[in-house]
């Protein structure tokens, strides 16, 4: 009998844990990322090549989007347990007016670096179909995958440490 009860606390802890592991995007890519300019919310241009060097998780979002609004604190909790590391997170706010982003981002305590495209031309350039998309770009400036959807911050921290791992190796 207590066999039986060990086994079956023993199948429901396995079968639980397959729900809370998140599986990884394929990081495979080998294509260049597309270079843009874009202003910030301040209105100063910042490019995507500007952090070559560094592992880059470029993140399309949208105060408009609850998806994108929900992801905001593990994008945030990313950023800043990688701040000692070539890593950063650049937020590409699309279709959204520069004062409403500066205050919703000082509203909300991001503080990794946007840019807006407000006229969304950024999004063909990036195959963006949803928001939130991630695209990941290694220190070499090669888009390595994307994700569609919310990042969690265990996800976040995984891919940026598998990147981060793999530039120190060379």
């Amino acid at each position: 009998m207590i066999s039986r009860i060990a086994a079956l606390l023993l199948a429901i802890f396995l079968v639980s844990c397959s729900f809370t592991v998140s599986s990884l995007p394929a990081l495979d890519g080998r294509e260049p990322a597309p270079d843009f300019r874009l202003p910030t919310p301040d209105g100063l241009p910042l490019a995507l090549h500007d952090f070559r060097g560094k592992v880059v998780f470029v993140n399309f979002w949208g105060t408009y989007c609850p998806p994108c609004v929900e992801e905001m604190p593990a994008l945030q909790t990313t950023y800043e347990a990688l701040a000692a590391e070539d890593f950063v997170i650049l937020g590409v706010n699309v279709e959204e007016k520069p004062e409403a982003v500066k205050a919703w981002m000082q509203e909300h305590g991001l503080t990794f670096p946007t840019v807006i495209s407000d006229d969304a031309t950024i999004n063909p350039l990036f195959a963006l179909h949803r928001m939130p998309t991630t695209w990941f770009v290694d220190a070499n400036g090669i888009l390595r995958g994307r994700m569609e959807g919310p990042l969690k911050a265990d996800v976040a921290l995984r891919i940026a440490r598998l990147l981060l791992d793999e530039r120190n190796s060379d």
